[in-house]
């Protein structure tokens, strides 16, 4: 019977590795006066790395959202996106300009961003309210036959990445070990470099 019930344990712990269920979901801390706003824009280490530079950002977290994957985890995300939750102050930054940064940062006509393509990568704006959907359609407008999807804001059912590919950019410019380490010197970095030449949205002191 004790056999039995440690194999039991054991086939539970199995299951819960597969489906990369490795302990309770993850709550998105929403300082007072706080918002956020989600945004799919290729690999998310990228993404992160160039809203951690935002004046008004006070948080950005690396995720998965966009589908139905009950438990997404890196390996098995189902139809999710890499997505990042911005966290930020609406008195310093609105959100038309985090929605200017995405677009700074994305090409609209591929799915994905060079040189990850696929569903995993594509690009997809999660406006919250219909106020938010009429600048996300602005900006729309004047990309003809885009490929950018929009989902509203409660369709995003965003859920935390591994720890490991938390504050990814942050990480490699202390110099710390990180995963794929030539990825994030050759892609990230030269894709925050060029955000940061380029933008005209206020960034933070350095």
């Amino acid at each position: 019977m004790k056999k039995i019930f440690i194999l039991l344990i054991l086939a539970i712990g199995s299951l819960q590795c597969q489906s990369g269920q490795v302990g309770p979901k993850k709550e998105l801390k929403i300082p007072a006066g706080h918002d956020v706003a989600y945004f799919a824009s290729g690999c998310f280490w990228c993404v992160e790395g160039v809203y951690e530079e935002v004046y008004g950002v006070n948080n950005v977290v690396s995720g998965y959202a966009g589908g139905n994957e009950i438990n997404p985890s890196y390996y098995d995300h189902g139809n999710h996106a890499e997505t990042v939750a911005v966290v930020y102050d609406p008195n310093r930054v609105s959100y038309q300009d985090l929605v200017q940064v995405f677009f700074d940062i994305t090409n609209p006509y591929t799915v994905g961003q060079a040189p990850d393509f696929g569903k995993s990568y594509r690009s997809i704006l999660f406006p919250a309210n219909n106020a938010q959907k009429q600048i996300v359609d602005q900006f729309l407008s004047t990309v003809e036959g885009h490929k950018i999807e929009v989902l509203q804001d409660e369709q995003q059912n965003f859920t935390f990445a591994e720890d490991y590919h938390q504050d990814y950019v942050a990480r490699l410019l202390r110099g710390e070990k990180v995963v794929n380490q030539s990825y994030g010197f050759n892609v990230s970095l030269p894709r925050r470099q060029e955000f940061i030449n380029k933008t005209k949205v206020r960034l933070k002191k350095r």
